[in-house]
């Protein structure tokens, strides 16, 4: 009995996690991996490593090489054997873990005959597939053979945990207990992105292979489902996805790993509540300058300012439903107010009217300071000595005020342009539903857009300000998302102090139902798609945002404290503990 009660408590002492994305920024599993690493070295101290790709201009950014290391030999003897070249040092993220960047450009094995091998171990029929599939293909290979040197130069248990699709054939090379994650389906991300009706095929409990075929992911479906069936312990990041999963892969995961988040990195509430009164500032002016060279906009009595992030997927991110309840809304009465799209996308560069009233809004600014000075100069003169205030009109140049006041009102008459960039290329799905639906920037339109589809930067020279920053400056974020295995932007917006809105079809949405009730979720409000009709909640959507717009400023703070409160929900001092429970149980799997 004792014996079995000891292999049960089984425990790993050192942990080799493996992503395409460690040290290497491609979308939102790098933000999970380098926020959780500080937990992992609680963990696991200086026994916990990460591996990834060598890209030169990644590494240059997040990589720090280290020339002295313990596995030189070892990385040698991969180099000289495999044509396997390997960089040790630490990645330039909280919790600085030990990380191997691996360059298989010179593995002596052909990607052919890798396929070959897959084929026979694991039935993936590749050998055909594109280059997106080749490359980290041959990445992962490479890193099965490092970690089988890894193995035998470690003391004690190793657990290896590999993410998504691109890191299953490192399991070729070692034999350690296994935990793969997947954070999204391959073929459930492509059906979502057309009309298929994912949803109803996931509530039914069985997605056929052959249509990873027809939507061209056949054999990144079969990787998935192949490393899935294979690991020692399967997860997914949601209830969502593990239940996508089950369909999808015909695996039910055995831990749900949801994506933790380290709100108590960012500023306190009232920290947030100052810099609020700043950032707002700057983004009003900004929109003083959009706007007010073609008509008057009220930005003196707290306007309301939401925004919409994340990648151009019209549909799985709800772009489309946002639109037609902004639509709606457009349509009652009430103040106006701003929405920002943060959604990059192709484009040439800032439209050069954006551009010109920017530049001639700060030309005001520079002569409105210079006359402050002889101003303020001379009403204190004035107050102090006892004596009626002079008249300072004469201050002010006349003409150079009316001339610059011409100039900013030039566009007179005209619609301020619904996006501030140049696209390269014509028909674009945001402008052209905004414009279906009415959405045109009209004087008479209460509902105001701004499409901005590049990455947010101080050195924009538009609205000159990081993400971080627009989102403080902001009310209300909206996340609509139709397909969203987690969904990181509403945690992010509600730790930054915003208001934020998800859906009970995003991986968070559900963790948010599972652990509160509704009365207790003031500052995240969670859009009811599943189960409803489209115009249902597109309706329901138009009346949070109404709600949004009618608070007080009470009201409004009360709820931003209370998101807040509901980010810490996902930190990683209590989400990090399923972590370990995944490798414990791969151990005691094997």
């Amino acid at each position: 009995m004792s014996e079995q009660l000891t292999c049960i408590m089984s425990r790993p002492e050192n942990l080799i996690e493996i992503s395409y994305e460690v040290a290497n920024k491609v979308g939102g599993i790098h933000q999970v991996l380098a926020s959780k690493s500080s937990k992992m070295k609680d963990f696991y101290g200086d026994n916990y490593f990460t591996i990834g790709p060598y890209k030169e201009e990644a590494a240059r950014d997040e990589f720090a090489p280290r020339e002295e290391h313990p596995y030189q030999e070892l990385f040698q003897q991969l180099e000289e054997k495999h044509g396997i070249k390997c960089y040790y040092g630490v990645w330039k993220v909280p919790g600085s873990p030990k990380t191997v960047l691996v360059d298989p450009s010179g593995l002596e094995k052909s990607t052919d005959d890798i396929k070959n091998e897959l084929w026979k171990k694991y039935g993936v029929d590749s050998l055909n597939a594109p280059e997106d599939f080749d490359e980290p293909v041959k990445w992962s290979y490479a890193v099965g053979k490092l970690v089988k040197g890894l193995e035998e130069e470690l003391e004690g248990e190793t657990v290896v945990h590999l993410h998504e699709w691109l890191s299953g054939a490192a399991l070729t090379g070692f034999e350690s207990p296994s935990v793969f994650t997947t954070h999204a389906t391959v073929l459930g991300r492509a059906l979502s992105n057309s009309d298929f009706d994912l949803g109803g095929a996931i509530k039914k409990g069985e997605i056929e292979d052959k249509l990873a075929e027809e939507y061209g992911v056949k054999p990144k479906h079969q990787m998935e489902k192949a490393a899935a069936h294979e690991a020692n312990v399967f997860t997914t990041v949601s209830k969502t996805t593990g239940r996508e999963a089950e369909a999808v892969l015909d695996k039910r995961p055995e831990v749900i790993l949801s994506n933790g988040f380290n709100v108590e990195e960012y500023p306190s509430l009232e920290e947030l509540s100052y810099n609020h009164t700043r950032k707002k500032s700057k983004m009003t002016d900004f929109l003083q300058a959009y706007f007010e060279p073609y008509y008057d906009v009220d930005l003196e009595d707290d306007p309301r300012i939401m925004f919409v992030s994340g990648r151009y997927e019209f549909h799985n991110k709800g772009l489309d439903m946002l639109v037609d309840a902004l639509a709606e809304v457009n349509e009652r009465p009430g103040d106006d107010f701003f929405v920002f799209f943060f959604v990059p996308s192709d484009v040439k560069g800032a439209k050069m009217s954006v551009l010109e009233n920017m530049s001639l809004f700060d030309e005001l600014e520079e002569y409105i300071d210079s006359v402050i000075p002889e101003i303020r100069s001379r009403l204190l003169k004035s107050i102090t000595s006892g004596e009626r205030p002079e008249d300072i009109s004469e201050v002010v140049d006349d003409g150079k005020a009316d001339s610059l006041s011409n100039s900013f009102h030039s566009r007179s008459g005209e619609n301020p342009p619904l996006c501030a960039f140049d696209l390269n290329y014509s028909d674009d799905k945001i402008i052209s539903r905004l414009r279906e639906r009415g959405l045109n920037n009209s004087e008479n339109d209460r509902v105001k857009v701004i499409f901005y589809p590049t990455y947010l930067s101080v050195g924009d020279k538009l609205l000159s300000m990081d993400y971080n920053d627009a989102i403080v400056a902001s009310s209300a974020g909206i996340f609509p998302s139709y397909y969203e295995p987690w969904g990181y932007t509403p945690v992010e917006t509600a730790a930054n102090g915003a208001l934020s809105v998800t859906t009970d079809m995003a991986g968070f949405g559900k963790f948010l139902q599972d652990k509160t009730d509704e009365e207790e979720r003031k500052g995240i409000k969670i859009l009811e798609r599943e189960d409803k009709s489209y115009e249902e909640a597109s309706n329901q959507l138009a009346d949070i945002i109404s709600d949004i717009t009618e608070y007080s400023k009470t009201e409004i703070t009360e709820r931003k404290h209370n998101a807040r409160k509901l980010a810490q929900l996902t930190s990683w001092n209590k989400l990090g503990e399923n972590y370990r429970e995944a490798h414990d149980q791969a151990v005691n799997m094997k």
